[in-house]
């Protein structure tokens, strides 16, 4: 039986505490998978708030909308729910994006292009992941934007997520340094074993 998106998030979770505690405490390594618990956030949220996949182009009266939430925002009263997922999912593939070009730079790819890079330094299957980056570049480059539809799911963005992990997983002999380093997340998460708040 398939995992549901609360159960895959939960997993990615799992996924990130660990590399947390096993990779060594470097800005890249600290701030990419920073980067990464926002991606899991935003899914989360997103989730939570009834995302809906949109192959499609925005409904008749969607800038309407925009223009009532413009008001709203800045006041702190409640926008659509809809709209607000939307906005915590494209917060979620972002940040996979930035991770699909900062990660092979971590393990020492040293090609022009983040798809090049990729392949230099990634055996595994990725195209989950690089279709999100893709439409990420879309969002920043195309006068439209993603307004005629989405192309990513969020089954898409929970299988680049999982390719992400492995990836980090699998270069993290790379990634550590040479000899024995402190690790503050793991020293504080033994001495937290066990207590209760």
């Amino acid at each position: 039986m398939p995992q549901s998106t609360s159960e895959r998030l939960q997993k990615v979770g799992g996924s990130l505490h660990q590399l947390l505690l096993d990779l060594p405490d470097t800005d890249a390594i600290t701030d990419t998978i920073d980067y990464l618990l926002g991606a899991l956030y935003g899914l989360y949220r997103a989730q939570e708030l009834g995302f809906r996949d949109r192959g499609g182009q925005q409904f008749s009266v969607y800038r309407a909308h925009l223009a009532n939430d413009a008001l709203r925002i800045p006041k702190g009263q409640t926008v659509n729910q809809l709209w607000l997922a939307g906005f915590y999912f494209n917060s979620a593939i972002q940040r996979l994006a930035s991770a699909f070009d900062r990660i092979p730079k971590m393990l020492d790819a040293k090609k022009t292009s983040a798809a090049d890079r990729m392949k230099e330094v990634n055996r595994d299957d990725y195209a989950h992941w690089e279709h999100v980056y893709r439409e990420v570049n879309d969002f920043k480059h195309k006068p439209v934007g993603r307004y005629a539809g989405r192309g990513v799911a969020m089954a898409d963005a929970l299988a680049a997520f999982d390719q992400t992990l492995t990836l980090l997983t699998k270069g993290s002999t790379t990634l550590k340094p040479k000899g024995n380093r402190h690790n503050p997340v793991r020293a504080a998460s033994r001495r937290t074993e066990g207590v209760t708040h």
